[in-house]
């Protein structure tokens, strides 16, 4: 049996896409070959843990967030307005059916999926929606697996989808 400081170093080990050679800053190291030598493992840890808090880390659950939060704004709704987000997301629902209502709603519906960035995850406007009432389910799932998708080309360095860029203080916004 294992102390538990020394199974936490041993999952802490594990290489990572990005970590940070003792000596020269930044490294890509894939497979975690070019750190196996470089550093002690208390180091490798040391790097994995602040890679794991950095502000520069894209957190797919506030970029999630932030999303369903402009989609709100779209229609005028404010989370802050509702003591839940089933309510939130029913009222989202409504004005969402509403639109889709109207003559010639089918390119609204497109312009706020693009504007949201919806197109680029490949999640149309009525699956964010279905996420922002039942974030467990199936849409929730899918919505989910498209931002970590997403986040894991932004911590690769690919270009980051228009609609979600950090501000001066690492808050993901428009």
């Amino acid at each position: 049996m294992f102390p538990v400081n020394t199974t936490a170093l041993l999952i802490l080990q594990q290489p990572g896409p990005l970590a940070r050679s003792a000596d020269s800053g930044l490294a890509d190291i894939g497979d975690g070959s070019a750190l196996a030598g470089a550093a002690s493992p208390l180091t490798q840890a040391r790097v994995k843990i602040s890679d794991m808090f950095s502000v520069n880390r894209v957190d797919p659950t506030a970029v999630k967030v932030r999303l369903i939060e402009r989609l709100g704004e779209e229609f005028g709704i404010r989370q802050s307005d509702y003591s839940s987000m089933v309510a939130y997301g029913a009222d989202i629902r409504r004005a969402v059916e509403a639109l889709k209502a109207q003559p010639g709603s089918a390119q609204a519906v497109i312009a706020i999926e693009k504007k949201l960035g919806l197109d680029k995850l490949g999640v149309s406007l009525d699956e964010l929606v279905n996420a922002t009432i039942d974030p467990t389910g199936h849409d929730g799932k899918k919505l989910d697996a498209a931002l970590q998708k997403q986040a894991g080309q932004w911590d690769k360095g690919e270009a980051i989808a228009g609609s979600f860029q950090l501000d001066d203080i690492g808050i993901y916004g428009r």
